[in-house]
């Protein structure tokens, strides 16, 4: 039997981050996934200078460079006419750029990048079981290309592979302890750019109009545009139903999407989903971990996942690099790092899950975005860049300037922006104590962030925990 440091199940984003750092020390690292590169995968893949920042870490900036993406040096928002274009604020390392690369093209990029620095790759390799000894995860079985079973023991299994995770169902863990409905859907699909050697083809643009909200995101090559569309998940049907008559409609809601794509050749076929619940699982445990989706998922109307899969396994990787001869001492870090990935993210998916309420703008951000716009220095962009928490982008002080405004310009009804300013009020303290109190696994949920009514699928189908297997610790 094969001994490894670590065996990694999964080689895309979360997968490599880990396995990257950990053999660049010099640690054993199998990293096993089911699909041959280059694969594609549903997902609109895009990074801000902190998600750059995390392929540099990885060592796999320059290769992504040289497939020539667009480097984009701004984001706009638009709500409801109101607008606001500015800089992204660059990493502490200076990269002030964001990069959209699809997948098919970046994540083959990712493995090349493990591989250099001394992870072992098998592609077309399928975990079939975890091994065991006195309650520990001690090893996986797996099988290869040719169908042959193998097993390979490890200190540490890390479960990177997404949000069907079939770590997370053998260890007991396929179920979250907390799950949010996502409101809306996603809706893309690729075009040739029509606005080359414009400030837009540099520039994310956001649009907020009625309850929709529609996104342009130059990509790559250089030259491609890709453009997602986020209405009620039920759109999704109309989608799929009537592609050419759904965009033909999603347009004309969106008059300054219509006029960025104006021009453009025939674009490629929609893509589409409409189930994207968030959730947190429980992480850690004897053995393993779960890194990036098959440990949380945050709604995508955001933009961070991909960032966060890339953060989640870089910094498995430092909590545990130092202890990986010590079991005990792993199963403690990795329980801190689980700790330390909640507090990261559970700001950002509480303002995932307010975007994914199908709504207008309200009137305070319409407000927030107006104040924005008076310089293109740094700042709304920092929600989607996750420079900074939201708690420090729109202070209270902030939030209570904007409704003075929203109520000064009488634009709205009053009732409905006092009604509105009161419901995100009491969300946005709910969510701060929460914070403040660092519970580990809080389970929510809190009211006005968490929304009810997610259905969890079965597992796959293979047992919830494997038998002990003594002998793969002989």
């Amino acid at each position: 039997m094969e001994r490894f440091d670590v065996v990694v199940v999964g080689a895309r984003l979360a997968g490599c981050a880990v396995a990257a750092p950990l053999a660049r020390a010099g640690r054993r690292v199998l990293v096993l996934d089911r699909m041959r590169f280059p694969s594609d995968q549903l997902s609109t893949h895009v990074l801000l200078p902190s998600g750059t920042g995390e392929l540099a870490k990885l060592g796999a900036l320059p290769r992504i460079l040289a497939l020539d993406p667009t480097r984009v040096t701004h984001v706009q928002v638009v709500a409801d006419g109101v607008s606001c274009r500015e800089r992204m604020r660059p990493t502490p390392e200076g990269i002030d750029f964001g990069v959209c690369v699809p997948r098919d093209l970046q994540d083959v990029e990712l493995v090349a990048a493990a591989r250099e620095q001394g992870a072992e790759v098998r592609e077309r390799c399928a975990v079939e079981g975890l091994l065991w000894r006195a309650g520990r995860v001690c090893g996986v079985r797996y099988r290869d290309p040719d169908g042959r079973e193998h097993e390979a023991a490890a200190t540490l299994v890390v479960g990177a592979d997404g949000r069907r995770s079939t770590v997370a169902a053998h260890v007991g863990s396929w179920r979250p302890y907390r799950v949010s409905r996502n409101g809306r859907g996603l809706v893309f699909r690729y075009l040739d750019d029509p606005r080359m050697g414009t400030p837009e083809a540099t520039t994310y643009i956001q649009w907020r109009e009625g309850d929709g909200i529609a996104f342009a995101f130059p990509t790559t090559p250089a030259g491609r545009l890709l453009v997602l569309l986020m209405g009620h998940r039920d759109e999704v049907a109309d989608a799929r139903r009537d592609p050419e008559g759904y965009w033909r409609r999603k347009l004309a809601e969106h008059p300054g999407l219509a006029e960025r794509v104006a021009g453009a050749p025939q674009g490629s076929k929609l893509r589409s989903t409409g189930e994207t619940p968030a959730f947190f699982r429980a992480s850690s445990g004897p053995g393993w971990a779960l890194a990036g989706d098959a440990g949380h998922f945050k709604d995508p109307v955001t933009g961070q996942g991909m960032r966060d899969a890339l953060w989640a396994g870089r910094t498995l990787a430092e909590h545990v690099l130092a202890v990986l001869d010590d079991p005990e001492a792993v199963d403690l870090a990795t329980r801190a790092w689980e700790a330390a990935r909640d507090a990261e993210c559970l700001p950002a998916y509480h303002f995932a899950n307010s975007d994914t309420r199908v709504e207008s703008p309200s009137p305070i951000m319409r407000e927030v975005v107006r104040d924005a716009g008076r310089t293109e220095e740094p700042d709304l962009g920092d929600l989607f860049g996750r420079a900074r928490d939201p708690h420090e982008i729109v202070p209270p002080a902030r939030i209570a300037r904007a409704l003075a405004s929203a109520l000064r310009r009488g634009e709205i009804p009053r009732r409905e922006v006092l009604r509105r300013a009161l419901d995100e009020g009491r969300t946005a303290i709910r969510a701060e104590r929460e914070r403040r109190a660092a519970a580990f696994r809080a389970p929510g949920p809190i009211r006005g962030s968490d929304h009810p009514g997610a259905v969890w699928p079965a597992p796959p189908a293979s047992r919830a925990r494997d038998e002990e297997r003594v002998e793969a610790a002989a």
